[in-house]
């Protein structure tokens, strides 16, 4: 029995990477993302469904997920990796760009949850993964509205997992590094440890084929960030402050 998901963000990066990968092991995929015409090309690839949708939108979100219902859609797996960031100025803060960031970050995972969620409840072993990001260890610069929405993410997916313990339907939460999409281009500064999309989308594959409840990557980032999350409180400060000045 051909197993079902759905993957949002799937226009490019790691969500296009993913799509491929699920498709080209026997996976049926819907691919989520407000960008048609990339959802059109990238479903000419054989398993691969387009769903254009704006995950901002509630009331679409509501209505797309109650038609899969409808037509007896079960997934096996919810794969919530749709991400946007945006930098901010300290100085004269940007009260658009954390509406933004946290409307496609955080509240469109929170809702993507609450209306595909009963497409998973038929499933004999269902999972929902939430991608995040490793960002929210540490302070880094400018990054005030992104590394929040992704600490947010974080603590939601904890939580649920928390309270769905029992339900059947396991919890994962994806942080991943530096990896090599069109969003991490526009970075004007070094990405240590930078992954390819290719090298993400097979480290998320094969780790909830695992069943891991927490997927990080890469491991040489993960344990830089967890060292220097440990510092003394004052000392972590000072150490954020001179890496912003470099």
């Amino acid at each position: 029995m051909t197993s079902t998901c759905l993957i949002t963000g799937a226009s490019s990066g790691i969500g296009r990477e993913l799509a491929l990968h699920y498709a080209a092991n026997g996976w049926t995929v819907y691919a989520v993302a407000r960008s048609a015409d990339k959802l059109d090309e990238l479903s000419k690839n054989a398993g691969i469904h387009a769903l254009p949708l704006d995950l901002t939108d509630n009331t679409a979100l509501q209505s797309t997920a109650l038609n899969m219902l409808e037509q007896g859609v079960v997934l096996d797996l919810l794969l919530l990796n749709a991400g946007t960031c945006e930098y901010v100025d300290a100085y004269d803060l940007n009260l658009a760009a954390f509406e933004r960031t946290f409307a496609i970050n955080f509240h469109a995972v929170v809702a993507a949850t609450k209306y595909f969620m009963p497409l998973l409840k038929a499933s004999l072993a269902p999972q929902l993964a939430i991608v995040s990001s490793m960002v929210h260890f540490f302070p880094f610069t400018r990054s005030q509205a992104y590394g929040a929405s992704k600490a947010a993410v974080s603590y939601f997916t904890d939580s649920l997992r928390v309270d769905l313990a029992g339900s059947g339907i396991s919890v994962h939460l994806i942080e991943p590094g530096f990896v090599d999409t069109p969003l991490t281009q526009k970075n004007d500064f070094s990405m240590p440890f930078l992954v390819s999309v290719g090298d993400a989308a097979e480290r998320i594959y094969s780790g909830l084929l695992r069943g891991k409840s927490r997927i990080r990557f890469p491991r040489r980032l993960s344990v830089m960030l967890k060292l220097l999350s440990m510092l003394p409180y004052n000392l972590r400060n000072s150490v954020a402050t001179r890496m912003k000045q470099q």
